[in-house]
């Protein structure tokens, strides 16, 4: 049975928010500067229980309000993709769109934070939408779009039956993503740049999904899921992370020969010498995963030497521009990236006990700026949580809040659990209360393989 086709260009409601692209100033450098600028708090501090609580009630009134769908121009067009610093409603896309799999994961993580059935019965519906996606073979980010909501729900929904139906999704979505290999070049196809067979350092998020599901169904079928998976991370360790530990966002290679061709223009400062912030961050991140499922040693000396690049770039508790390579104090920030790499920090500490406690600890105070006022939306009209994000400032300079830092931030805020926290209640329009309870964190370790 042919699987339908979604329209080519699926965000149709974020194509109103490229409009600003015309009029936005290009980045087109040819040379990376020495060091990131960063922004750094006076005194950096771990998170603490007040912060994370009161990053939860904005978490709750923000999420609840998104829901509200009523009067969006095609009802279809309904997963928050983000919005800039200024706007107060969220550009959108449909369920084929790459983002469309955080908004319900941030739903999932209400209800594991609250165990309140109206968070449930949320992250089930707007779950529910993406599932036909999962067959879909046209795109490479199936992890973000099933992995990640699916995976939660996996893990948290009550429901033995809805339990099933998610666990097939995760294979489904592994198997159309599987159809992307390429036995010569060793890696899924993330599609083409400048007309070559192309990867991209994003990528390292969704070959994870590939593992979970090979050993998920078992025998020849799951082993040859569970080796693309890992063979691709290998691919990426082995090409993408520079001497020093950082890495290029897009590398080309020859389909038929396997033979590496080089980098082309992604969404970093310089193609060839400088590190685009959020694609170290998740390389940080996925690498952690992919050791995780498989104890490859080789991930984990990827993980080791991606985190330590990032770590000599920014230090405790600040965030950085989008280019760990731009020096400009004017550059846009990007706390997206300093979100997911907090998440990756902690997810690393977990795994390895050579640098858990500075990894635990560096992630902790990073939360701890996240959460401040300077960095959420709480004194703002925008729709998301974290601000001062960016999304790809060789299109589009302005900084804002974009559902991918929202989703690592609160994932973090749920991996930092204060012992025999009550949970809150769903609470009139979405809101609950925050109270203080000191400042004691334990580290769990908890999380899924999607989360």
């Amino acid at each position: 049975m042919t699987t339908r086709q979604p329209p080519r260009r699926p965000f149709i409601a974020f194509c109103i928010g490229i409009a600003l692209v015309a009029t936005t100033l290009m980045f087109a450098p040819t040379a990376a500067a020495a060091e990131t600028s960063v922004v750094c708090p006076t005194e950096p501090k771990p998170v603490t229980t007040a912060q994370t609580d009161a990053l939860f009630t904005l978490a709750a009134d923000r999420l609840y309000a998104a829901t509200n769908v009523a009067n969006l121009g095609k009802p279809s067009i309904k997963y928050p993709f983000g919005a800039t610093a200024r706007q107060t409603q969220y550009l959108r896309s449909d369920a084929y769109g790459w983002t469309a799999g955080f908004y319900p994961a941030e739903l999932w993580m209400m209800y594991e934070r609250t165990a309140d059935p109206a968070w449930l019965a949320l992250a089930r519906s707007w779950t529910k939408g993406l599932l036909p996606v999962a067959k879909w073979t046209g795109s490479h980010d199936l992890g973000f779009m099933i992995g990640l909501p699916a995976g939660l729900g996996m893990r948290l929904d009550p429901d033995l039956s809805q339990r099933v139906i998610y666990r097939r999704a995760i294979i489904d979505a592994a198997k159309s993503l599987s159809t992307r290999w390429n036995n010569n070049v060793k890696a899924i196809q993330s599609g083409e740049y400048n007309g070559k067979w192309g990867l991209i350092i994003d990528s390292a998020m969704n070959a994870p999904m590939l593992i979970e599901a090979g050993n998920m169904i078992g025998g020849a079928e799951g082993a040859q899921l569970r080796s693309r998976g890992e063979q691709h991370l290998l691919t990426l360790a082995k090409f993408f992370v520079r001497s020093n530990g950082s890495t290029f966002h897009r590398l080309t290679f020859n389909p038929k020969t396997g033979a590496y061709l080089g980098p082309v223009y992604g969404q970093g400062y310089n193609m060839s010498t400088s590190t685009w912030s959020r694609g170290q961050a998740w390389a940080m991140y996925g690498f952690a995963k992919g050791y995780a499922a498989t104890g490859n040693p080789i991930l984990l000396d990827a993980v080791r030497r991606t985190i330590g690049f990032w770590n000599k770039q920014v230090g405790p508790g600040c965030v950085p521009a989008w280019d760990l390579d731009v020096s400009s104090s004017f550059a846009p920030r990007d706390s997206s990236a300093a979100s997911i790499a907090a998440a990756a920090m902690l997810l690393a500490a977990d795994l390895d006990p050579v640098s858990s406690a500075d990894m635990s600890q560096r992630a902790l105070t990073t939360l701890g700026t996240l959460t401040s006022p300077e960095w959420t939306s709480i004194n703002t009209q925008n729709p998301g949580i974290l601000i001062r994000q960016t999304w790809n400032v060789p299109l589009l300079k302005y900084e804002g809040s974009y559902v991918w830092g929202d989703t690592y931030l609160l994932e973090s805020l749920m991996k930092v659990v204060s012992p025999a926290e009550p949970r809150p209640p769903f609470g009139s329009g979405g809101k609950f209360e925050a109270t203080s309870r000191g400042s004691s964190y334990v580290v769990s370790n908890t999380m899924p393989i999607f989360g």
